[in-house]
């Protein structure tokens, strides 16, 4: 049986999506009931990793949709620093495996401030089970590979179904908002599936440039900023170079006086608000390096090659779901081509002495 990549996590993913819009309903509806046990106002999603960067994804359109205010928080801050667990807060503590202690950690705080402990992961039977009170499987699947993808997108989708039920259930939307925001999702899957086939062309175009990265960063709002976080993620762990996501126009509060004609920016944008600013500061960009990438919903935007268009009629809070293929597809293949999925020897005496994930893990396969 051949032995799945990463690159095959990906391309596995639109099917996992759409099956997962078509049982929405049941696949939400445990989470959906959490909500509906008392007027909540704050929903709080304790999360590391891709498992966060996915949680910023579908933030916006948790808030919009739910009406309530979407706290991001690493489990070693909520441990150790913003635990205060208020009652008009709910609380779910995120791990794709399972088996990351920082979220175990977090699990265990809530239990001992006498709150129900509500876990989401994608595997029921890992070490989650035995540290939650409602442990819930979102829907991902088994992904046996180091770097994450399927799961990422996943997650992401299983926020915005929580995001569109709850607020049905909550009586926020009615049937024919329902109905339209079911149909954007559709059309952000089909979405996903376009940046999947067409990426790799693009890489290829500008492939000299790509493969010769050495400091990238990666600029985004709203969706996009989660989108952006995780493609610094995706680049960071995989290609060994340093990655780094700022908000839009944050990136000209500092971080664009390091440049020069070295470094790699790529710039997202899925929101008719924002497209005007964000195309600005590529074009600026451009006046430093010729390694300035335009990631875009604008149907107008510049025609060069380093524009990629998503869409159309992408719906701003749902953008994220047609970008993440891009970093995904480009790290994956980058990293194959170059040889890198073995890290420095003393990598492995670092990931030895301060493992982040219980004993009962089972170590998976980098490629």
């Amino acid at each position: 049986m051949k032995k799945l990549t990463m690159l095959d996590y990906v391309r596995l993913t639109p099917d996992v999506l759409k099956e997962n819009l078509a049982r929405s309903a049941e696949l939400v509806a445990p989470l959906v009931e959490m909500l509906k046990k008392k007027p909540y106002r704050v929903l709080r999603i304790v999360a590391s990793g891709s498992s966060s960067n996915a949680s910023n994804c579908a933030r916006p359109f948790l808030r919009h949709m739910l009406g309530m205010e979407v706290l991001v928080t690493t489990p070693y801050t909520f441990t150790h620093h913003e635990h205060e667990l208020p009652d008009d807060e709910l609380t779910v503590v995120v791990s794709q495996s399972g088996y990351s202690t920082n979220a175990l950690d977090a699990l265990d705080a809530i239990r001992a401030a006498g709150h129900p402990a509500v876990g989401l992961c994608g595997d029921l039977a890992s070490d989650m089970k035995d540290h939650a009170d409602v442990i819930i499987d979102y829907g991902v699947g088994v992904e046996t590979v180091g770097y994450v993808t399927k799961g990422v997108t996943s997650f992401v989708l299983f926020l915005m179904l929580f995001a569109l039920e709850g607020a049905k259930a909550l009586g926020k939307i009615d049937e024919a908002e329902e109905a339209k925001w079911r149909k954007a999702l559709e059309t952000a899957i089909e979405g996903n599936i376009s940046t999947l086939e067409r990426t790799l062309d693009y890489l290829n175009q500008h492939y000299m440039e790509l493969s010769s990265m050495n400091v990238v960063y990666l600029c985004g709002s709203g969706s996009c900023m989660g989108a952006a976080m995780e493609g610094a993620l995706k680049i960071a762990e995989t290609l060994q170079i340093p990655a780094i996501a700022y908000e839009t126009e944050e990136y000209v509060h500092g971080p664009e006086l390091q440049m020069d004609p070295n470094h790699t920016v790529f710039f997202l944008t899925g929101s008719e608000e924002t497209w005007g600013k964000t195309t600005a500061l590529w074009e600026a960009t451009c006046m430093v390096t010729r390694r300035s990438y335009l990631i875009t919903a604008d149907p107008n935007a510049p025609e060069d090659d380093r524009v990629f268009k998503i869409g159309p009629n992408v719906e701003e809070d749902l953008a994220a779901l047609y970008i993440l293929p891009i970093f995904q597809i480009i790290s994956y293949q980058l990293t194959e081509d170059k040889h890198l999925w073995h890290k420095h020897p003393l990598c492995v005496k670092l990931e030895n002495a301060a493992s982040g994930k219980s004993a009962n893990y089972v170590p998976k396969e980098v490629m």
